[in-house]
């Protein structure tokens, strides 16, 4: 009987184009299309083949027999729900930039997934179930959804970029701010020492969401001067503390200079991102598409020590996440994540 079932499924799957692929798997309820984020080995990193996956299933979700989208992560990852992007894809992303090439521009596998997710959802309700730390990417995916439900009151959000030298898409990074604020942005991205709770970020979304333009001119100040203390390698300020971003990949500079123009841009013109002309969105992703095109395989070799030496780099994000640290063999330590 069982077998008859799962037969069922899959043929229903396969009609309606459905097939699980590496790191993500679709289920159907009753009007609602789930699709799981799965691959909790790599803590359910977002592979490309789950990536283009989704973006083909939303392209045409019109099409399906469903009126809701709910995003959700295999909970035996353990205490994250997603890691953001899965390492060895971006990698050999990295190694295809040729000079003068964007990392992150509009067609990239994430970008065009996020774009089109944060488009369905003015026409289909979209939510986000998270139970676990939500890490780059991952923070992005979710808030792409017009509803997330953090069902855990510990979970945190990291956006790690600046300091393993991944520049990040202009939309992206001010769609999130629009609902977090830049403050709280620029707080995640300085340092993992001090945590931000989703459960809060979410609980001042309205907020955040009705800000006046002094309100919103106010916010991003903090966020500019923490940037242009990354800019001149100061210590930038996180309320009555101090935390210097350890340049790994010479490319934290650039980045910075991309977080600045990417705020000025979004306090003077709002919600008005989409209608800008391409010249002055050429002029604000200059300096991330010299730090993309000129890091070449400086990135992969931050990635590859990432891998190779987690105790230097994963401290903040292992304290972060309450993961503990294994000793090794002098080199490095072994990151144990906690279920």
């Amino acid at each position: 009987m069982q077998h008859d079932v799962n037969f069922q499924q899959e043929a229903k799957r396969a009609m309606l184009g459905l097939v699980d692929v590496a790191g993500l798997r679709y289920k159907v309820g009753e009007g609602v299309l789930h699709a799981i984020v799965s691959d909790p080995p790599n803590h359910n990193a977002l592979t490309k083949a789950a990536t283009d996956s989704l973006y083909e299933t939303l392209r045409r979700f019109h099409e399906l027999p469903f009126d809701r989208l709910q995003i959700s992560f295999d909970t035996a990852s353990g205490s994250v729900a997603c890691a953001g992007l899965n390492l060895h894809d971006f990698e050999a992303a990295a190694r295809r930039v040729s000079p003068g090439e964007d990392l992150l521009g509009e067609d990239n596998y994430f970008v065009r997934l996020t774009q089109l997710l944060r488009e369905l959802g003015r026409s289909v309700p979209t939510a986000a179930r998270v139970e676990g730390h939500l890490v780059g990417a991952g923070v992005e995916l979710a808030l792409s959804c017009r509803e997330v439900v953090c069902v855990r009151s510990d979970v945190k959000i990291l956006m790690p970029h600046l300091r393993i030298g991944v520049p990040y898409h202009t939309l992206g990074l001010c769609h999130m701010a629009g609902l977090i604020g830049w403050d709280v942005m620029s707080r995640a991205m300085v340092t993992d020492a001090i945590p931000v709770l989703l459960s809060e970020v979410l609980a001042d979304r309205e907020r955040v969401e009705r800000f006046t333009a002094a309100e919103r001119i106010a916010d991003a100040k903090i966020a500019i001067d923490r940037m242009a203390a990354v800019f001149q390698g100061r210590p930038a300020r996180i309320g009555d503390a101090f935390f210097t971003v350890e340049d790994r990949t010479g490319e934290t500079r650039n980045i910075a200079e991309a977080h600045l123009l990417q705020i000025l841009v979004h306090v003077a013109f709002a919600d008005e991102m989409d209608d800008l002309s391409p010249a002055l969105h050429e002029i604000i992703d200059a300096p991330r598409i010299r730090a993309s095109s000129c890091v070449g395989a400086r990135l992969a070799e931050s990635i590859a020590a990432h891998r190779q030496r987690p105790k230097r780099l994963n401290r903040h994000f292992s304290k972060a996440i309450g993961a503990g640290e294994e000793s090794g063999d002098g080199e490095g330590v072994r990151v144990s994540m906690p279920n």
